[in-house]
């Protein structure tokens, strides 16, 4: 169902890349990467590691195949359509047509603390390690936008595009000059509010017609929430 990209790399996932990222699609033919934070194993023995393949066995076993809540509310905000109503086709069509990545380059212990886990939580080591890899791939897939998921991912991310200044929560969109970013509140959280989301990432598509000005932000207010 999606290409793979095939990269030189020491430690980094492949992305999923939809069959129809860039071109016509239900996002408008938009370059649209979602980029999640981190992918989880409950085998200790794999933590650390880097399996071929995996990003695009969890894109369709849970996105595509699945009803798994954080890809449904993906689609949910990229395209208002609610996750009752997605069908299988609709599924495919959308994951189909964008690009995800996870930003942490490892798998990350998915034990509970109760269990001698982290609680799910990549070490601030993991995401470090991510910077480099995550430029590796937009320079590779060339997104138009792309949507960050979590604000502690976001802390990570921002501070290391072209001419980002100041707390990186300030800001709700970045223009690097090369791609548009939106952080959003991470998907999982029991708060998470599609509704809202849904305006920001259609208003984030709409501002990929617009040139690129390296350093162009939009500062958080409280009207935002």
């Amino acid at each position: 169902m999606a290409s793979i990209v095939a990269f030189e790399r020491s430690e980094m996932f492949e992305p999923w890349i939809g069959k129809s990222f860039g071109v016509p699609n239900v996002v408008g033919g938009c370059r649209l990467l979602i980029l999640g934070e981190s992918h989880y194993t409950k085998d200790l023995s794999k933590v650390g590691c880097t399996p071929a393949g995996f990003t695009s066995d969890v894109v369709e076993g849970l996105g595509i195949h699945g009803r798994h809540a954080f890809f449904g509310k993906l689609h949910e905000i990229v395209t208002g359509l609610r996750r009752g109503d997605q069908s299988p086709e609709d599924k495919i069509a959308f994951w189909n047509s964008v690009a995800f990545y996870n930003y942490v380059p490892v798998l990350v212990d998915g034990r509970d603390t109760k269990e001698g886990g982290a609680g799910r939580r990549p070490t601030d080591a993991m995401f470090k390690a991510g910077a480099e890899s995550f430029q590796s791939i937009r320079r590779e897939i060339n997104p138009d936008a792309v949507i960050v998921c979590g604000l502690t991912l976001w802390d990570y991310l921002a501070p290391t595009l072209n001419q980002f200044e100041g707390p990186p929560r300030d800001v709700i969109y970045y223009d690097d000059g090369d791609t548009l970013y939106a952080r959003i509140q991470h998907p999982s959280w029991a708060g998470f509010t599609t509704d809202k989301w849904y305006y920001r990432i259609h208003r984030l598509i709409e501002m990929t017609a617009e040139p690129r000005q390296a350093g162009r932000r939009e500062v958080w207010t409280k009207v935002d929430g």
